[in-house]
């Protein structure tokens, strides 16, 4: 019987070999490149079995290849949002955010799978989610998205978020206390600090998440340091929750790897960030974003065009200082909200806008969003460029995303992951074949 397994295996191994390799060759208006942060033009993708083989004009095109083109279109390199929380979704009321970690856990994985294809459909092909997921379900979610090839990003996760007592409420309300067991890992001291981490590494994940403050409490300088050292000897990276100037200076000096939101940054501690090499994630929003937020809290009127100017000014100032200091930016959108106009994947490609309309040039916006968040989780050498050898995780957006970002942002036209087309559907919901755009 073993002898009949084994012949069995070698001829499904044969077979594998001896099916065609699956080739596409896309031209394309635009191509955007991340390692050079310029947009070059007429461009041509010679894509096999799922890898990059060559770019540029004029490809040779190989027997058996499907031809695309896409000449009124821009290519970039699969966008990456490193700061989600697809298994989070909150509803926005004029007191606040209703807390929605009341939902069953299977209800809560089931809602994650279906924010992870609206990410993927907006142009997103790699997230970090960063917590707020109860205790390691983003662990189930991200084996489902690569065991059964759900349609969707690929996933790297943080587990439960490190924090000090009381996460990031310090004094939810009685009825929602649960929540800091449920979505946390609290430590208390430098020893417990360093047993998270160990538990966190046990179960698998990809990175530490810590929340270094919340409204009273802050992570001590020795757990923080306890927390980094062991991550670090584990070969994974540590990123940090830091709202305040004082919490993320401590972070940085205690040598995490990035600072999640910062928004009250100072020129020292973004000049000690730069010198250590310490990114930066500006979860930050557009102005029409902003502006459906206010609305959404029940702020109208002068109040609510003030609140959100100011709030607006001072992410874009922030921002440019970060720039001007030489600190590496990486993009995050943090969006995990149930707001009117702002469907899933839309909003968190939003944020990208919202750095441009700081200020930031196009190239500068798109490298954080590729290259520099593959950076971030040290998978340069599999995404991040659309150069030959890397995996063909590809977004190609109608128009000039150059010239017309705000509008072209927000209208993709094709996406490839690992260099199977995912979007639009190969199937409309009547059950009809769509049409490729261009594909002959």
């Amino acid at each position: 019987m073993r002898h009949i397994l084994i012949i069995l295996l070698v001829l499904t191994s044969v077979s594998l070999l001896a099916q065609p390799a699956q080739k596409w060759l896309i031209t394309v208006g635009k191509l955007y490149d991340a390692e050079q942060k310029t947009f070059r033009t007429n461009q041509q993708i010679l894509v096999v079995n799922g890898i990059i083989q060559a770019v540029g004009p004029n490809l040779i095109k190989p027997v058996n290849t499907k031809v695309i083109n896409l000449g009124q279109c821009t290519a970039t390199p699969g966008l990456m949002d490193m700061h989600t929380h697809l298994l989070l979704h909150q509803k926005q009321r004029k007191d606040g955010l209703e807390m929605a970690s009341k939902v069953p856990p299977n209800e809560r994985i089931q809602q994650g799978l279906v924010f992870a294809k609206l990410n993927l459909e907006a142009g997103i092909t790699t997230v970090r989610d960063l917590g707020n997921s109860g205790q390691y379900l983003d662990l189930q979610l991200q084996k489902k998205l690569t065991d059964e090839r759900t349609v969707g990003p690929t996933m790297y996760v943080s587990g439960p978020i490190i924090s000090p007592p009381g996460g990031q409420f310090y004094k939810p309300a009685p009825a929602d206390s649960f929540l800091i067991d449920q979505e946390y890992r609290v430590v208390k001291g430098a020893l417990d600090a360093k047993a998270a981490v160990e538990e966190h590494i046990q179960r698998g994940v990809n990175l530490i998440k810590v929340c270094m403050n919340n409204d009273k409490r802050v992570l001590a300088p020795e757990e923080i340091k306890a927390i980094v050292e062991r991550a670090h000897q584990q070969g994974l990276s540590v990123t940090a929750h830091a709202t305040f100037d004082e919490s993320a200076r401590d972070a940085v000096l205690a040598g995490v790897d990035g600072i999640e939101h910062g928004y009250s940054l100072s020129d020292s501690t973004l000049q000690l960030m730069a010198q250590r090499g310490t990114y930066l994630v500006p979860t930050d929003v557009s102005k029409q974003t902003a502006d459906i937020k206010v609305a959404g809290i029940g702020m109208v009127g002068k109040e609510a065009e003030d609140y959100a100017n100011n709030f607006l000014k001072a992410i874009h100032d922030r921002l440019r200082r970060a720039v001007a200091k030489g600190v590496t930016i990486v993009a995050g959108s943090d969006y995990y909200g149930d707001i009117a106009l702002l469907e899933r994947g839309k909003g968190a490609v939003d944020v990208l806008l919202a750095y441009h309309e700081a200020g930031i040039p196009v190239v500068d916006v798109l490298r954080y969003a590729t290259y520099n968040a593959a950076k971030a989780q040290g998978i340069t050498d599999k995404v991040g460029l659309i150069k030959a050898g890397m995996k063909a995780d590809i977004v190609f957006f109608s128009g000039d995303l150059e010239h017309n970002f705000a509008q072209s942002l927000f209208s993709v036209k094709l996406i490839m992951k690992e260099g199977r087309l995912v979007y639009p559907p190969a199937e409309s919901s009547a059950g009809r074949k769509t049409l490729t755009p261009g594909s002959r």
